[in-house]
């Protein structure tokens, strides 16, 4: 873990970190990972931390779509890991057996995080290329060691010959032994009609007292005394077969066993390495696991920034409680921007050191890459992290539990760097509380002013009118609910607690005679700032309820918003299919009637010239009719003209013209024309065609609509109409503008120009090309002379655009 922080053996006691640890392992599927958590140490490095949670984030994902990255119950192969880097030694089987199974379990996983179903997962992927794929070399050891670590016949062809030999020998002298014990002549020699072994050898149990012994090797002798395991002379040559053929299958078994060694030892880098980024990517998983377990969240670490935990809950604590059937309250508390300490008061047996673990706890899991228990967590990193939790009293040091306090504090005024974590519990406590309680403002202030983030937990007075007054400081308060003499356990920010001490006494059942002189005791002047805390607590949980039926509100506003936008693209997408059918409809029959007119045309140049009109004008019908489809999922401009109200150009008026998509201004208005000008250019249109500035076209896909696109289908049904061109498609311009072009842009755009306007039935048009160097004026007119579609040419008149323009009379 690169740039460790400073967190010392107590402090990391004391906060709980290693119980914690020791659950996350809990998850691990394999042992080194398991031992490779416990030994977490966290982290101050915000980029490291950023990486190693959004690795954790991507196991969860991929656990809650595709199950476990490893399967549980792994065997260790560290044993096997220990002996192959001295040369000469041989593993037990059991031990490279192992190691195998590990090996076939990266492989798979590599295999998994290699295909193209974990491409979403890029820092899976990244961790997968740690593994080699090591199968080959594996799968033989895996596949011949038995669950009892003995070697199977398949591991190699001599051994199945040697055990095969064993068998058929031992088989042929247990015959003749048992033919023996069972002889009826033998019945006064032998004790007990078995066979058995001694020494390595079958023996069979003979009589000690028989008068007729049994010629043969005694190997043993019962406890009594009374039977002696004898190997007969007649068997002697079997069991020395017997024996030479266990040896042979030792000698085979070491050469098969020293064979796979030697190959692990041969790869030794890439087996060390694949066997790591297993249990690199067990970790992720183990994390992934406790998280999900524990509803943890995935942490904002940074290197600057304020803290702020949610709903963030104690994890041995929340454990604890759910196996007793009761249920963790969570924590919201926070340390704002420019804020250095945050000091938590709150009544005896509120949960105040609880808290101050809490957080503590939420600080290192996220320094060590592990989700904090929590709905929303924001934990800046600190390089040195202690925490003064617990009575530092020490009888042998002669130490009272004020001297340790104050011991610990002033070492670590000399060894604090920041960026840093303080945690204080009761801090001040073990004197007089007046001279404690400056002394932990004091301190307090003098950690702040270093750069280091404080969090203490105190009953001294002052010290909570300092924290809840000062501009370094935050203040928050665990309730107490006055009724019923309890601790609620939730914490108020910007609060200051009661001490509660009195009412936690009469709960406890101090007598209360006791409890009203102790009140007497306690004089008007602390009673009178006690109550004045207890109406800011009352004001800021009055506050907190306030916003939090705000956020209700708000959530609820959410939902039913996005309830109205959902509906509203289920009806937009009902529409567009509605209107895509109907689309279909359209051009199936316009193909039909395209069909029926072409087949009554003879000429075969003049059909194939129709045809491919016909399939381009099909095309075009398409586009258009797309646009306007897709313009359903747009929503419609507030800003767009009432219908009811048609637009009425006036001289001196800005226009669009919208066939040219161009605005000008109109220079006079006659009948049903009108002349614009756009810049020195001057254009006769119709009145129809002119709408207000900034007004698209009506056939645009911007101000397409459901009805607009029914009207549009409803025209197509019914043929075109004065001002659309064959087949129902919008008339063409009546102008070209080809400013700013080039020769050959110009005269492909020119032809298009003419061939539409020809279909279209135009008589009259005008290409716009500009005075410049004349070249582009030469050489348009020079393409209209010999153009099929044009009768004839002129340049234009003054308010046509004079010579910049040229009037093209069509056939």
């Amino acid at each position: 873990m690169r740039r460790p922080a400073d967190l010392d053996a107590d402090s990391r006691r004391v906060l709980e970190l290693d119980a914690v640890l020791d659950e996350v392992a809990g998850h691990a599927s394999t042992p080194g990972a398991a031992g490779s958590i416990r030994r977490a140490v966290p982290s101050f490095d915000a980029e490291f931390l950023e990486a190693e949670h959004e690795a954790v984030a991507q196991a969860r994902a991929w656990i809650g779509e595709r199950g476990r990255l490893i399967g549980g119950g792994l065997p260790d192969p560290a044993p096997a890991l220990a002996i192959l880097p001295l040369e000469g030694y041989a593993c037990e089987p059991a031990q490279l057996r192992d190691l195998a199974e590990i090996l076939l379990v990266a492989a798979d996983l590599r295999r998994a995080l290699g295909s193209r179903d974990a491409e979403g997962y890029p820092a899976l992927r990244e961790e997968a290329r740690s593994l080699a794929d090591l199968r080959a070399l594996a799968q033989p050891v895996a596949e011949n060691v038995g669950p009892d670590g003995r070697l199977l016949d398949g591991a190699s062809a001599e051994l199945h010959r040697v055990r095969q030999a064993i068998g058929r020998t031992g088989e042929r002298l247990r015959r003749q032994l048992e033919s023996f014990v069972h002889d009826p002549a033998a019945a006064n020699v032998v004790r007990d009609a078995f066979v058995t072994q001694r020494n390595g050898r079958f023996v069979i149990p003979v009589r000690a007292d028989s008068p007729r012994g049994v010629p043969g090797i005694v190997h043993a002798a019962s406890s009594s005394g009374q039977t002696l395991f004898v190997e007969p002379l007649e068997s002697v040559d079997m069991n020395n077969e017997l024996v030479r053929l266990a040896e042979q299958e030792l000698v085979e078994q070491d050469r098969v066993v020293r064979r796979w060694a030697d190959r692990f030892r041969e790869r030794a880098e890439e087996v060390l390495a694949t066997v790591g980024g297993l249990e690199r990517v067990d970790t992720l998983q183990a994390r992934a696991l406790w998280a999900d377990a524990f509803g943890a969240c995935r942490p904002v670490v940074a290197q600057a920034g304020h803290l702020e935990l949610v709903e963030v809950r104690h994890p041995l604590l929340d454990r604890r409680l759910r196996e007793r059937g009761e249920r963790c309250v969570p924590l919201t508390l926070g340390l704002p921007e420019g804020r250095r300490v945050l000091v938590i008061s709150g009544p005896n047996t509120g949960g105040k050191t609880v808290a101050l673990k809490t957080v503590g706890l939420a600080i290192l899991l996220a320094q060590c890459g592990i989700p904090v228990p929590a709905r929303r967590a924001a934990c800046p990193a600190g390089a040195w992290i202690r925490a003064d939790i617990g009575d530092r009293q020490s009888i042998e040091a002669d130490l009272s539990t004020f001297s340790g306090h104050v011991r610990s504090a002033a070492a670590w005024l000399r060894e604090v760097r920041a960026p840093a974590w303080v945690l204080f519990d009761e801090i001040g406590t073990g004197t007089e509380p007046t001279e404690g309680a400056a002394l932990a403002q004091a301190l307090l202030e003098r950690f702040a002013a270093r750069g280091v983030a404080c969090v203490a937990t105190t009953h001294q007075s002052a010290l909570k009118t300092w924290a809840f007054a000062s501009d370094v400081a935050a203040s928050a308060a665990l309730e107490f609910d006055e009724e019923a003499l309890r601790p609620t356990y939730r914490v108020l920010m910007g609060a200051a607690g009661a001490s509660a001490g009195l009412s936690v006494a009469q709960r406890l059942g101090i007598d209360p005679e006791v409890l009203d002189r102790a009140r007497a005791l306690a004089g008007g002047e602390g009673r009178r700032a006690e109550d004045t805390m207890a109406r800011l607590r009352e004001r800021t949980a009055d506050l907190e309820r306030r916003l939090e039926a705000q956020s209700e509100a708000e959530a609820d506003l959410s939902l039913r918003r996005a309830e109205v936008e959902e509906r509203l693209e289920r009806e937009g997408e009902r529409m567009r299919r509605e209107g895509a059918r109907e689309l279909e409809g359209v051009l199936e029959e316009f193909r039909r009637e395209a069909r029926r007119a072409l087949e009554q045309i003879t000429d075969v140049k003049v059909r194939a010239r129709l045809e491919k009109e016909q399939a381009r004008s099909e095309i075009r019908l398409k586009s258009t009719l797309a646009a306007k489809g897709r313009s359903l999922a747009r929503p419609k401009s507030t800003s767009a003209p009432d219908p009811a109200k048609p637009f009425v150009p006036a001289p001196g008026a800005a226009v669009r013209i919208l066939s040219l998509d161009r605005e000008g201004v109109v220079r006079s208005i006659r009948d049903d024309r009108a002349e614009v000008q756009m810049g020195s250019a001057t254009f006769t249109v119709r009145r129809a065609d002119l709408g207000p500035p900034g007004e698209a076209a009506p056939g645009s896909a911007a101000t397409a609509t459901p009805r607009g696109l029914a009207a549009s289908l409803a025209s197509l049904r019914k043929g075109p109409s004065r001002d659309e061109g064959p087949l129902g498609m919008p008339a063409p311009p009546i102008e070209l503008h080809l400013l700013g072009k080039t020769v050959d842009e110009a005269l492909g755009e020119v032809d298009k120009f003419l061939d539409d306007a020809s279909r279209a039935g135009r008589t009259e048009a005008r290409i716009v090309h500009g005075h410049g160097t004349g070249k582009l004026k030469a050489a348009v007119r020079g393409f209209l002379k010999g153009h099929a579609h044009v009768d004839a040419f002129r340049p234009g008149e003054p308010r046509e655009g004079g010579d910049g323009a040229t009037v093209v009379t069509l056939r």
